[in-house]
């Protein structure tokens, strides 16, 4: 008792004599030394006296210490330790800028899909790869590419070398919906297709039906690529950028109003030319290349149930030919310019009605424009074609539980086509100007699906798609001797339609089905039936990348293509998840599928029906597939062996 009341005294003596010496107040800031942003919760603590306070949220700390010299400490979890002597003669101000702290931890892999996710989902030729999977596959001059990576998938093969257009299953180019968030891309190369439009440092990741292909799609008879865009969810202000052989790139984000509004801007200037000065070629003497495009994103969150999104894309691309090589119109001169330019602006609103109905709407439009010209002052000219395209989705979609999800919807479309419009580009130039008649058309689309868990071992995913095309007024339909082969010479009548009205319509069912059986925890069978319609199709008779194709919509003479397919396929996963595997067999049956005759001229022809023919044929094949996500090395390995066959005929 009397050494506690000793320690006790001696306590009370020594608080008595520390209030009893003069004291003076430090005030200060705690703040991060790379971003100067202020460090709250940060300790500040007196090592002398163990006397000590936090810092508040704007990084502000006041503190009372006695006369004399004094250690301050300041720490904080994230931040390195600092210590500050000082001589406590009368109040002062401080300010501490704390460096981040660097601690190495194992890695960790965050992904989109749950382990096993290829063997669990009733899906079949669906393929998912994320923008950290697309950086780590080799590049071509350094370009990451979205559209060079899917040309290495099973059961596709790309149109020529040194191009990024890809054929899927038997299908040709034109077969394939390619969306930047929901909006559709008529041309998505650069540089006659060496280079795909999409910048890496915008892009979260790719799903690519080949297979099953979900009710909310259409308008394709082959395969959906559709391209997801990141949000903008910036907390401060940030550039990035990256130096290329054949492009360079830039990128700012920042937040508008914290926490709700955010926006990031970014974009791609490429130079050709110059690397095209370090090979001496003939050939190449004289080419000129080159290409911008810019993607704006801004995401607005004004509350926990609604979401806006707003994404603006533009792009263009400008090559030079010293030779006419490649010319596309039967005028002569000494070079050809290409320029192909798209524009494009969508607008997402995304609302939580409760924990399990939502809807989500989409406005977009887009518009893409080609031109072929020539400087030479004689035979000067200037091409022009495009089309503009304008849609209005919705959908709502209900998920009951992990055993449930559905979703219903409807979209609406608009296509307006600019066939092609032929002019002088010289006082002095002797071509006669020539402009096709423009085409307007209507395709509207309701849809249904449901993915249900009937058990453990068996799930499906069912969809029904209803679409109706309508060829537009004005039009002018030409008719032709019964029994004679369509040509200029063989125009008996023509018909008009006026505007208003319409010239041709079509319309279909579009089943979609896909089932899987579990046989154990990492392996399954899936089988799946789908059609698909297409009304939009490309006439071009060349393998290049060329932006002079002709876009035609469906009429009296050129039917939608319809494709039926069958897919079977076996997948399983080894080691823990770590490798995928999967042997998918197809059988595609093709009707209204395109050629053309011999010798035709496509562009600037006023009678297009008389060039093309349609016939029907099939692709079948087996297609492997060997992944593996994790460890050192990481890829995978496909194979493809396919037949295609059509059989043509003229009318």
């Amino acid at each position: 008792m009397k050494i506690l009341l000793g320690c006790v005294l001696l306590n009370v003596f020594f608080v008595s004599f520390c209030l009893a010496q003069p004291r003076f107040e430090v005030t200060g800031y705690v703040r991060n030394a790379q971003t100067d942003a202020p460090v709250a919760s940060a300790t500040v603590l007196l090592l002398d006296v163990g006397l000590g306070t936090l810092t508040d949220s704007m990084g502000y700390f006041a503190l009372s210490l006695p006369k004399g010299n004094q250690t301050i400490q300041v720490s904080h979890q994230s931040f390195e330790t600092q210590q500050r002597t000082l001589t406590a003669r009368a109040n002062m101000s401080l300010t501490f800028r704390l460096t981040e702290r660097v601690t190495l931890l194992r890695e960790a892999t965050v992904t989109g899909s749950q382990p096993g996710q290829n063997v669990r989902s009733s899906s079949v030729g669906v393929t998912t790869l994320s923008v950290r999977t697309l950086k780590q596959l080799p590049t071509l001059m350094g370009e990451v590419d979205v559209l060079r990576t899917v040309q290495f998938l099973p059961g596709v093969s790309n149109v020529g070398e040194a191009s990024s257009g890809f054929n899927v299953r038997g299908g040709n180019a034109d077969q394939n919906l390619i969306l930047m968030d929901d909006a559709p891309l008529f041309n998505a190369s650069h540089l006659l297709g060496f280079i795909s439009v999409f910048n890496p440092d915008v892009v979260q990741d790719i799903n690519f039906y080949r297979g099953s292909v979900p009710a909310g799609y259409g308008g394709r008879a082959a395969s959906v690529l559709h391209t997801r865009l990141k949000e903008a969810k910036a907390t401060r202000f940030g550039v990035s950028g990256g130096l290329g052989l054949i492009s360079s790139r830039l990128k700012i984000e920042a937040p508008l109003i914290r926490n709700k509004l955010a926006f990031y801007a970014a974009g791609r200037l490429a130079y050709p030319d110059q690397l095209l000065k370090l090979f001496p070629i003939k050939a190449l003497m004289g080419v000129k290349a080159g290409f911008t495009d810019g993607v704006l994103r801004a995401d607005y969150f004004p509350n926990a149930k609604n979401k806006l999104s707003l994404t603006l894309f533009s792009s263009a691309d400008r090559f030079r030919l010293p030779g006419d090589s490649l010319r596309q119109v039967e005028l002569d001169g000494s070079q050809s310019v290409f320029n192909w330019q798209t524009q494009m602006v969508s607008l997402g609103w995304s609302h939580y009605l409760s924990a399990r109905w939502q809807i989500q709407t989409t406005g977009v439009c887009s518009r893409y424009r080609s031109t072929i010209s020539t400087p030479d002052s004689a035979q000067a000219y200037k091409l022009t074609s495009g089309i503009d395209y304008k849609q209005v989705k919705t959908g709502l979609s209900y998920a009951s539980s992990t055993r449930l999800q559905t979703e219903v919807g409807l979209s609406g479309i608009l296509y307006a086509i600019r066939s092609g419009q032929l002019e002088p580009n010289h006082p002095a130039s002797q071509v006669n100007p020539l402009f096709l008649p423009n085409v307007q058309a209507v395709e509207a689309g309701l849809y249904g699906q449901a993915e249900v868990t009937l058990s453990k071992r068996l799930s499906a995913q069912v969809g029904l798609r209803y679409s109706w095309f309508g060829r537009m007024g004005p039009a002018k339909i030409y008719t032709y001797r019964t029994g004679a082969s369509r040509s200029p010479e063989t125009i008996s009548d023509s018909v008009l339609t006026g505007a208003g009205r319409f010239a041709k319509t079509y319309g279909g069912l579009e089943p979609r089905l896909s089932i899987r059986l579990a046989l154990s925890e990492r392996a399954s069978i899936k089988a799946g039936l789908s059609r698909m319609i297409q009304y939009l199709q490309q006439l071009t008779n060349t393998t290049a990348a060329l932006p002079a194709d002709r876009w035609l919509v469906a009429d009296t003479y050129l039917k939608p293509q319809v494709a039926d397919q069958a897919s079977l396929g076996y997948f399983q996963n080894l080691r823990n998840d770590a490798v995928e595997v999967s042997v998918e067999v197809f059988y595609k049956r093709l009707n209204n599928v395109n050629d053309f005759k011999g010798g035709t001229t496509l562009l600037l022809n006023p009678y297009p029906e008389t060039v093309f023919l349609q016939g029907s044929g099939f692709s079948r094949g087996l297609e492997l597939y060997v992944r593996k996500n994790v460890g050192l090395l990481t890829g995978w390995l496909s194979y493809t062996y396919s037949q295609t066959r059509f059989l043509v005929f003229g009318p």
